[in-house]
């Protein structure tokens, strides 16, 4: 009986204990090294500018001259596509080839081109009402004045981008340009064919 007991005794697991192994110290060692790095690393990093771009920096504008507005505001130089889009490609169209019909093509018209760039001010200014022959083709419509909805800058922008798109390469105007045009003409009706020809060089 007392050998049973004994058997019975050897055949248990002895009670468990806690464990009483240490963090091995390469372990230890490499978190040290770590915390050491990162906290070198941001010390070393403050106030510089990050290399992977912020989007909070704002995007550089392209320079632009101030302009001074209708109502007196100084704001940026208005760009004449932007105008245009606006205001003329709806009947003009996008590529400057008008509408058959309804709307004269302001690509290869020589109205446009003119070497007097008073004469194509003059009828974005202050319109132009009647017949009108382009590119061999006769329109007999209402060209409405800007002045007033336009700005001279704007004015002198788009007319820019006119003459000098869809293959058309004639020279810029000057804002200053619209400006002697107000002086020496003032308000008008619009124009029509006859009186452009007896006022400026008409192609």
């Amino acid at each position: 009986m007392i050998n049973d007991d004994k058997h019975t005794q050897l055949r248990e697991n002895p009670e468990p204990e806690e464990g009483t192994l240490t963090t091995p110290k390469a372990v230890l060692a490499w978190i040290f090294i770590l915390i050491v790095w990162g906290v070198g690393y941001y010390a070393w990093q403050i106030g510089k500018p990050m290399l992977g771009g912020d989007s909070r920096t704002a995007v550089a504008a392209p320079p632009q001259s101030p302009e001074e507005s209708l109502d007196g505001t100084i704001v940026a130089a208005p760009e004449g596509k932007t105008v245009f889009s606006a205001h003329c490609a709806a009947c003009h169209q996008a590529t400057g080839q008008g509408i058959p019909g309804a709307f004269p093509p302001l690509a290869g018209s020589q109205w446009v081109t003119a070497e007097d760039s008073n004469l194509p001010l003059a009828i974005i200014h202050d319109g132009l009402s009647g017949e009108i022959e382009v590119a061999g083709n006769t329109y007999n419509g209402i060209m409405p004045s800007f002045k007033g909805t336009l700005s001279s800058a704007e004015l002198a922008a788009v007319l820019t981008y006119i003459r000098q798109n869809w293959g058309n390469n004639a020279e810029a105007i000057d804002a200053s340009i619209v400006e002697k045009h107000n002086e020496v003409i003032g308000d008008r009706d619009p124009w029509t064919v006859n009186e452009l020809k007896q006022t400026f060089q008409t192609p």
